[in-house]
């Protein structure tokens, strides 16, 4: 799509809803004001804690829902692992990463789908319904970039903080072959989606993932690999109309 228009389509989207949920209201992130690398934009609160478990907002993570669209639900499961279920929903759970966890590479967890999105395209919006995703999201320069990627980084700052810099979508869902690198339709330049396992994998069974995302990240975009701000897990299964159920565990990170 040519640039210019996907960017007016973005900033359209982004004036009508700003407009429809007013200014005390700017930003799509749940709860206090949480501690956040300089490349971001602070959080606004809003008071609505009691969108998540006890137990997962005391231990840091938040939600980002989209506007006009159910929200797919998060639960802990056990130690270490998150249930996930989406019905005709969407949203993403999130949480800073602290800085002071030092130079890392490498992410390793295990997910588990039960019921699946039925498989998309992923590369096309709208439609691309996954399963389950993992995000990280790094800063990024603003200096370094043309006027329209400042534009969308701008917008994205505005409406959706917790995704405004360069995004690594790790994906289980779709109709691509397992390896795949595509670009994030709602994203461009600024999002890639990596699938590591295709909306036609085996259900019901815990498959563990280690990636190196440095190296993914060089591979992608050409340099090395700033400290991710943001980890989220994510459902999407609003365009289909379908349910999906899954969880996520054990999100560690190694050097």
């Amino acid at each position: 799509m040519n640039r210019t228009l996907t960017v007016a389509r973005r900033l359209r989207w982004g004036i009508g809803f700003l407009a429809g949920l007013g200014l005390s209201a700017l930003v799509l992130a749940i709860g206090p004001p949480l501690p956040a690398p300089a490349e971001s934009a602070s959080l606004v609160e809003s008071g609505a804690a009691g969108d998540l478990p006890s137990d997962l907002w005391r231990e840091g993570w938040r939600l980002l829902k989209v506007p006009g669209k159910a929200q797919a639900e998060f639960t802990k499961q056990g130690l270490g692992a998150i249930a996930i279920s989406a019905d005709k929903a969407v949203a993403f759970l999130y949480r800073p990463l602290d800085p002071a966890m030092g130079p890392k590479r490498r992410l390793a967890w295990s997910w588990r789908v039960d019921r699946a999105a039925p498989p998309t395209d992923l590369a096309r919006a709208p439609g691309d319904d996954r399963s389950l995703a993992v995000h990280l999201v790094f800063p990024v320069d603003a200096e370094r970039l043309s006027l329209l990627e400042r534009m969308e980084l701008a917008l994205t700052r505005l409406v959706a903080p917790p995704l405004a810099g360069r995004v690594l979508t790790y994906v289980w869902g779709g109709d691509h072959p397992e390896g795949s690198v595509l670009i994030n339709p709602h994203l461009d330049r600024q999002g890639r989606i990596i699938v590591l396992r295709s909306g036609f994998a085996t259900l019901g069974n815990w498959k563990t993932e280690g990636i190196d995302f440095a190296d993914d990240f060089r591979k992608v975009y050409g340099s090395s690999a700033p400290a991710p701000a943001f980890l989220a897990i994510s459902a999407d299964s609003d365009d289909t109309a379908s349910r999906i159920f899954g969880a996520v565990a054990d999100l560690t990170f190694g050097g």
